[in-house]
């Protein structure tokens, strides 16, 4: 992976142990942001996924539109940062308020009703497939990986 100020990734479990342990310590990510309405507007939720955080690393729980400011503010920061959103839609209604950032990383989205299995950790439904598809016109490349070392896979060759 080249330098870089920042990773985006879509996982629906957010902060877990291979977001700590495998992506914050192979590439010494220095702050974990999470993207989330729902959960910046729920203390007890947001204390839960902060308490999992461990110094030297730092975490935040912010709003889309913070997490959006977050982005642009730390497109050329000198540390790496990750950001993490939940879902392919919390992704989408970034990307339509002007996200700069357009490489993304694809972790967990895991099986629910509707959802067709690409990978062993990716199970999409209709809908985030043609949302997929739209943002890959408008520029954006989402490169699908569960772990660091895994296999790399480009979701346009994934979705065939």
């Amino acid at each position: 992976m080249a330098q870089q100020s920042l990773i985006v990734r879509i996982d629906d479990r957010l902060i877990h142990g291979q977001v700590l342990v495998g992506w914050g310590n192979h590439y010494s990510i220095k702050r974990i942001v999470v993207g989330n309405d729902e959960i910046a507007d729920n203390e007890w939720e947001k204390n839960l996924l902060l308490m999992a955080v461990a110094a030297p690393m730092e975490a935040q729980v912010l709003s889309l539109e913070e997490t959006l400011a977050f982005t642009h503010a730390h497109i050329q920061a000198p540390d790496l940062s990750m950001v993490l959103l939940a879902s392919p839609l919390d992704l989408a209604r970034m990307a339509e308020n002007g996200l700069q950032w357009k490489q993304i990383n694809l972790g967990g989205i895991h099986y629910e009703e509707g959802r067709r299995q690409f990978l062993p950790y990716l199970f999409l439904s209709d809908r985030e497939i043609t949302l997929f598809r739209r943002l890959m016109k408008e520029g954006f490349r989402f490169e699908c990986q569960d772990v660091p070392g895994s296999n790399r896979y480009n979701l346009e060759k994934v979705l065939g």
